[in-house]
């Protein structure tokens, strides 16, 4: 029989904590992780205002790990957080790794719900049955890192934490959570969130572990996953073992997309490039490879160690493996061209507890804008105290304005603290002349890292995420990597996945949209990717479901609790007032032409309406105004969620 872990709701306004059971109709609605997190965050702010402030008593910090999260099924344990965002004030969830997700089941505890401010400091501490608030005056202002350690020395070595560090305490809008010590929830604020209520970390320990109704059968099922994931060619699965998301620079490098200083380029000059390729990394920095959560067969994850010091006094010598997105951010965008010191970048945004995406995007600005004279050294002397020089490549400077950023230590790190946006609007208030067409951003004003104007679908990702430009909600790749075979599948049409095309590329995201919540609602890694039905049939999570809990799912049903989520996060962001005209994209991206390689000429205001026109319709939304429609949330069973949208004149 299937034991059915709890809720946990941690009021830290009243200290109080109760524990409630999943309703069975929201389990087999939404099955887990962020369709869950989802519902109760939906149910939160059907009591609370959801125009409230995002860093007030009234938001919600939600934590919810899928039911094939923490398992040994072979593809992952991530971790949801969901909130309403501080960054982008839109709907806010953000993923992680690490073994926190498993932990907090292993306890007994699916979804975490926290609500309320405490009035001083405090942690949470979980084990199995026993949930205490504590003091936790002694960690505050320490890094993310250091809270982590001290709370394992406290508590036990098998105790895994969520954390903080300084930025979230400081007001970054862009605050994250630090799991285990090292993975990280980067996107759209939850660490500020955290911080808001004046919790610096969460530290559980787990000993039930997860009760399996089926053995055999569930042995079955992970022979089946590794089965399917041996149709991948061993070089590409070895390659992503060995170095991880490093080879997507190279692979970007080959399609144009690396977003070279600040996107005023598509690719990395070679020379460059070289010093920021997994090639360079393996001869100089590589040391340990390991899985970043329970149950992944993948382990892509890795230490480093950095075996030559000459130049590069001040920077870590070991450290975590940075991923793309720290390469892009600093590496491409910021045109530092040397890759221990991209990691060293990427591992202060780690300590101080803030997003590394949004960091190195703000940092690429602030260069753009020194290349083109806005800022001088005396605006640099009068924010820091003395001149700083932010040519390009210059990684001194670039530590220092992490560092201002992290420690809101002086005018600099204040002017960037809501994010490139937001300081874009700060400097054009401050100097009385327009900066944003050097900004890069989309919906909300989320900034991303990538070109973006000849890969239409990705660009479509950037204007209609719920989170605001994001990668990872609507995780379809077709026309990067020109699986045809899965547009025919889809569409019937193998166009769907031809590059330097928008036929179809609107369908294709919406697809993409729902199988990608629906990896989350199970709790698994994206590089276990549902878009692909061909490697991954549906049937291989519905028999591991079985096997696991005795729940029976048919792969429709997946594909609708997928397809739910997607619906409660849009309709969240409706009743913010979010319509069509809020899924835009910024000045380079839709007016400027793309100026060499494949991708030149192109610009995404040539077809961005029409591939959102084709996106809603997919989708069964509103096509004049984007908004859900009673039809479609009727067809999903969730005519609840649509008499909340009529009552409020939305629909």
């Amino acid at each position: 029989m299937f034991i059915e872990n709890s809720i946990l709701r941690v009021d830290l306004t009243s200290q109080k904590v109760n524990k409630e059971p999943i309703p069975a109709q929201v389990r087999q609605q939404y099955l887990g992780g962020e369709g869950i997190n989802d519902w109760l965050f939906w149910q939160h702010f059907l009591k609370a205002d959801p125009h409230c402030d995002p860093m007030g008593p009234d938001n919600v910090l939600i934590a919810g790990l899928g039911l094939l999260g923490g398992t040994g099924f072979g593809g992952g344990s991530k971790m949801k957080w969901t909130f309403k965002s501080p960054a982008y004030n839109t709907f806010g969830d953000s993923v992680c790794g690490g073994f926190f997700g498993s932990m907090l089941r292993w306890a007994g505890y699916d979804h975490l719900v926290i609500t309320g401010k405490a009035s001083q400091p405090v942690y949470l501490w979980i084990d199995d049955d026993t949930v205490e608030i504590r003091e936790a005056s002694h960690l505050r202002g320490k890094d993310a890192a250091d809270t982590h350690n001290s709370l394992k020395n406290k508590l036990g070595e098998e105790v895994e934490t969520a954390c903080i560090g300084p930025a979230a305490e400081n007001g970054v809008t862009f605050g994250s959570i630090v799991a285990s010590g090292h993975r990280i929830s980067g996107r759209a604020g939850a660490g500020t969130v955290m911080a808001s209520k004046n919790l610096k970390a969460i530290a559980v320990r787990g000993t039930r572990g997860i009760k399996v109704y089926d053995p055999k059968g569930w042995l079955a099922s992970t022979a089946a996953l590794v089965s399917a994931q041996h149709k991948i060619p061993a070089r590409a699965r070895n390659g992503w073992k060995k170095y991880g998301t490093l080879l997507v620079t190279g692979f970007y490098q080959r399609l144009w997309v690396n977003a070279y200083r600040n996107n005023q380029a598509s690719c990395i000059p070679d020379e460059k490039y070289k010093r920021l390729s997994h090639n360079w990394y393996q001869e100089n920095m590589a040391k340990t490879a390991f899985s970043c959560s329970p149950g992944c067969l993948w382990a892509c994850g890795a230490g480093y160690q950095l075996r030559d010091m000459e130049g590069r006094e001040g920077i870590v010598h070991e450290g975590y493996k940075p991923e793309y997105v720290v390469i892009a951010s600093f590496g491409a965008m910021c045109d530092i061209d040397d890759l221990s010191m991209v990691a060293h970048l990427g591992d202060l945004c780690r300590r101080y507890g803030m997003d590394a995406l949004e960091t190195g995007a703000c940092l690429a600005f602030l260069c753009e804008l020194w290349q083109r004279g806005i800022i001088t050294k005396e605006d640099t002397r009068q924010w820091m105290g003395e001149p700083l020089d932010l040519d390009w490549g210059n990684y001194t400077s670039a530590e220092r304005v992490v560092a201002s950023l992290g420690r809101q230590d002086n005018e600099l790190g204040r002017l960037i603290k809501g994010g490139v946006y937001q300081a874009a609007l700060n400097l054009e208030e401050m100097k009385g002349i327009p900066v944003r067409q050097f900004a890069l951003y989309g919906k909300g004003g989320s900034p991303f890292i990538e070109e973006v104007r000849h890969t239409p679908s990705w660009a479509l990702n950037m204007a209609v995420s719920p989170r605001g430009a994001c990668h990872l909600k609507a995780y379809g790749t077709l026309d990067k990597v020109n699986r045809q075979d899965i547009s025919q599948h889809y569409f019937g049409d193998p166009e769907g996945a031809q590059a330097l095309s928008t036929k179809l590329k609107g369908a294709s995201s919406a697809v993409a949209d729902n199988h990608t919540a629906l990896i989350n609602c199970l709790g698994l890694c994206h590089f276990l990717n549902f878009y692909d039905v061909i490697t991954y049939p549906l049937e291989l999570f519905t028999d591991a479901l079985y096997s696991l809990t005795g729940l029976r799912f048919s792969p429709e049903e997946l594909i609708r609790a997928g397809e739910r989520t997607v619906n409660l996060e849009k309709a969240f962001n409706s009743r913010l007032g979010f319509r069509r005209e809020d899924d835009r994209l910024c000045h380079r991206w839709m007016e400027e032409e793309i100026t060499d390689g494949p991708g030149k000429g192109w610009k995404a205001k040539d077809y961005l309406e029409q591939l959102k026109d084709e996106y809603y319709g997919y989708h069964g939304w509103d096509v004049a105004t984007s908004l859900p429609t009673r039809a479609k949330l009727t067809e999903l069973d969730m005519g609840d969620v649509a008499e909340v949208l009529k009552k409020e004149g939305i629909i």
